[in-house]
């Protein structure tokens, strides 16, 4: 048997559970605290987004470039470069280990691009500092 659940994307089972949650909480106050939880959740979830959409604006020649790394699926053949970029932003930027920057994993095929793209790991990095500098004001 299917659930509503079955179909949700994974990396949008978190905003649906919340959804869930605030469709059946009963008290008024119950249902404010769910809501700004899922308020926040989609905050946080623009924010990395837009981190991430600025990485690759800072790191490419074009803006024709830059669309084909955000919307391309490349396969990855740089496995070197792109575990370099992958942990650079991870620290400097969102550890996804922790819950609530969970959502920048489903970002990373965006790094699997912009390797493939030949962009150099050095222009990347920097790409990433300045941009998690923003982060931490």
């Amino acid at each position: 048997m299917m659930t509503g659940m079955d179909s949700v994307p994974q990396c949008d089972v978190p905003v649906s559970i919340l959804q869930h949650r605030i469709n059946a909480a009963k008290d008024p106050e119950e249902t404010a605290k769910l809501q700004k939880e899922l308020e926040q959740l989609l905050e946080r979830r623009e924010l990395i987004r837009q981190t991430v959409q600025q990485i690759v604006r800072l790191s490419t020649d074009s803006e024709e470039q830059a669309e084909r790394v955000l919307t391309a699926k490349q396969c990855l053949m740089e496995r070197d470069n792109y575990r370099a970029a992958v942990e650079y932003f991870r620290v400097q930027c969102f550890d996804w280990h922790k819950q609530e920057c969970e959502y920048a994993r489903h970002q990373l095929s965006v790094f699997v691009n912009l390797c493939e793209e030949r962009i150099p790991l050095a222009r990347i990095k920097e790409a990433i500092d300045q941009v998690s500098e923003k982060l931490k004001k």
